[in-house]
């Protein structure tokens, strides 16, 4: 299903662990509203880029969610996030691309200068930024771009 001109169901509901588990990912009728305005969101990310971006993760039912370590609270489980990859330059440039360029989001994070990590809300985008790094084997978060 093409969800917007670059972005189809199939990308934000596609897992390797999930195939892998036997894990159904697929989509709620209810998260399909979220889904799509991801989807719409992320045209403006990929305006700003000037370049196509890959989806890693999009939605997450519980248990894939679970199965990867998300926190139950993810905005993956609700249809609102992804993590991304983009030809543009590293996470970190990416990050400050969007900032730059004035795109709206809820939280934004460079996750371990791998990928890049966008939520978005349907009524209250609060520009949170971070930095995921490692510390003593263990994810944390800090405020702004590292």
């Amino acid at each position: 299903m093409q969800l917007t001109e670059h972005f189809t169901l199939d990308e934000f509901t596609r897992s390797t662990t999930a195939s892998r588990l036997k894990i159904d990912n697929s989509a709620p009728d209810d998260l399909m509203p979220n889904v799509k305005l991801t989807a719409i969101k992320l045209e403006l990310v990929r305006k700003a880029l000037g370049k196509p971006i890959i989806i890693t993760s999009g939605y997450r039912c519980p248990a894939l969610n679970a199965r990867v370590g998300g926190v139950s609270t993810s905005a993956h489980t609700k249809g609102l996030a992804v993590d991304f990859k983009s030809s543009f330059g590293t996470p970190k440039e990416i990050c400050q691309r969007l900032i730059d360029a004035g795109v709206q989001f809820d939280k934004l994070i460079q996750e371990h200068n791998q990928w890049v990590h966008i939520g978005f809300s349907p009524s209250n985008n609060r520009q949170i930024v971070l930095t995921a790094i490692k510390n003593s084997g263990k994810t944390v978060y800090v405020n702004g771009l590292i």
